[in-house]
């Protein structure tokens, strides 16, 4: 269904909580996704993108320098846009589908 002057998103957000984990996420996200866009708030930074965000934690374990696991992840995760899947070493936010 639509409605007159509603215009249809497939923007999908991720709320982290600023620091060096989050910083390390923006980078590697950033990097597979140059479309997407950062608003940085100060105490958090808002990861914005036209489609689905997939977290690969290896990645953003390398860009770390150290291992990166889901709990870590979800403890920066403030707050998201869209469906989101937790797997043993991805996180995927996607549009909710409707």
């Amino acid at each position: 269904m639509t409605h007159a002057g509603l215009k249809v998103s497939h923007k999908v957000t991720a709320k982290l909580i600023n620091g060096g984990d989050a910083e390390a996420v923006v980078a590697v996200m950033l990097a597979a996704n140059p479309s997407a866009v950062v608003k940085d708030y100060g105490s958090y930074l808002s990861l914005e993108n036209e489609g689905p965000l997939f977290f690969n934690l290896a990645d953003i374990g390398e860009e770390l320098g150290r291992k990166y696991d889901v709990p870590a992840f979800l403890t920066i995760l403030a707050s998201y846009t869209g469906q989101i899947d937790v797997q043993d070493d991805t996180v995927s936010i996607a549009e909710i589908a409707g």
